[in-house]
């Protein structure tokens, strides 16, 4: 397995949680805290891993800004019922 330990740190990332919520900050350090990895953005938030959903280095990013983040399905006019048939609907 590859280490990304280093790979990303002094970037600026986004972080996209279970949930809904977003982080966004400079990816300074990888850590344990009582034996759970966790990433530290800019210097003082720690973020388990195991709560990340997506990281998105958007420093390194050569595509065009807002049209790939966050991904289709994380936003929030994206939730339930938008631009989906309810479930037993009948299209006839």
């Amino acid at each position: 397995m590859e280490d990304y330990t280093g790979k990303y740190k002094g970037e600026q990332v986004e972080v996209a949680l279970f949930g809904g919520e977003y982080q966004e900050g400079v990816l300074t350090a990888y850590c344990y805290v009582d034996e759970v990895a966790h990433i530290e953005l800019n210097g003082h938030i720690l973020v388990p891993l195991q709560n990340i959903a997506s990281l998105h280095c958007s420093s390194r990013c050569d595509a065009p800004q807002n049209d790939d983040w966050p991904p289709r399905g994380l936003l929030d006019d994206d939730g339930p019922g938008d631009n989906d048939v309810e479930p037993g609907a009948d299209d006839s």
